[in-house]
């Protein structure tokens, strides 16, 4: 119907556009279908023409297809170019065939087609997202070499990597590079990192981390997470006390978190005074208790501390009659640990 309205509709222009369509919604017999036209209309099969076809056969996980017609395009007389290897490279790495990968890249190299620097953000990024950090930084190696630049998804994916695999120092070393490239770290990543320094027993990076994050972000709530648990692992009421000082300076209000921050050290430091006085605020700060709270009472008693007045408090004001909920960050269950609520319960 499309080619009926207008004949001269029929050129190559259009073709490489419908067979790109098509290719990136994986609706691969019609790009063929649309291929074997151009072909009958004589019209010239471009390299753009045949990267759809390869890639959305890749894409798809069809690489023998996508393999013919690479092979095709050189009995063309059609070399290859550079995104045509890439978009292999990409689909082998989403299907972590690392090996297959790594024949793509040797067979790129051996039809003289060099690879780009895209092509070598492309292996860094699949390498980092498959934990093969050796590969991955033998290839960033090859880019330093060649004075060849990094895109900021590829530091990414490299700081994610090294996150992961909890390896400080390197992690530090692209955190470094990122912030100094103005890059934006999104806070998920941002926990990630948090949560490699708590499992090293490194706080004070907690609050490195959150200085850092104030330059780009502002003293968001998370911010003053950070800037509180980094003093609070390290047991310093002086610490703790300069923070709540900031935050009236500062006008915040108090959330839940911040209380089982300052709770949870309290209860570390068996500073049952300070304990009390804070549990007893809860209501005037208008903060509610949630299951961490409660879990930080219950391990009081078990040193000792009485919590009847609190219970008493909360059983007049309701809040042993709703849904406890979680509310408190995690990572501040990921600080303090559990405690001892689940045996409890």
């Amino acid at each position: 119907m499309w080619r009926e309205v207008e004949k001269t509709r029929i050129n190559e222009f259009n073709y490489e556009k419908i067979i790109g369509l098509l290719g990136e919604e994986g609706l691969m017999e019609d790009a063929v279908t649309a291929f074997m036209e151009m072909k009958s209309f004589g019209l010239c099969l471009s390299l753009e023409v045949y990267n759809s076809i390869i890639h959305g056969y890749a894409r798809n996980g069809k690489f023998d297809d996508a393999l013919f017609y690479l092979n095709q395009m050189r009995e063309m007389n059609l070399s290859p170019g550079s995104d045509t290897y890439d978009g292999l490279i990409e689909a082998y790495g989403k299907c972590r065939m690392y090996d297959e990968m790594a024949m793509c890249l040797k067979k790129m190299e051996l039809d003289g087609c060099s690879p780009d620097r895209c092509t070598y953000n492309l292996l860094i990024q699949e390498y980092a997202q498959g934990g093969l950090l050796t590969k991955m930084e033998r290839v960033y190696q090859s880019m330093r070499t060649k004075r060849m630049t990094l895109q900021s998804s590829t530091l990414i994916s490299m700081l994610e990597a090294y996150a992961n695999f909890g390896i400080v120092e390197k992690m530090e070393k692209i955190l470094r590079r990122a912030w100094n490239s103005k890059i934006t770290v999104k806070e998920d990543l941002v926990r990630k990192l948090a949560g490699v320094y708590i499992e090293n027993y490194m706080f004070s990076r907690l609050h490195d981390l959150a200085v850092d994050l104030t330059c780009r972000t502002g003293r968001t709530d998370f911010v003053w997470c950070l800037h509180l648990l980094s003093h609070a692992c390290l047991l310093s009421r002086r610490g703790m006390d300069t923070v709540v000082r900031e935050m009236e300076d500062a006008k915040v209000c108090w959330n839940i978190t911040v209380a089982n921050i300052i709770l949870l050290a309290y209860l570390k430091m068996k500073d049952f005074t300070r304990l009390r006085i804070l549990l007893s605020k809860l209501q005037e700060s208008r903060v509610e208790p949630d299951i961490v709270t409660f879990g930080i009472l219950f391990d009081a008693e078990e040193i000792g501390f009485d919590g009847k007045k609190c219970l008493e408090m909360w059983r007049k004001t309701g809040q042993l009659y709703k849904r406890v909920e979680m509310n408190t960050d995690p990572l501040v269950v990921s600080a303090f640990g559990k405690g001892k609520l689940p045996q409890k319960l």
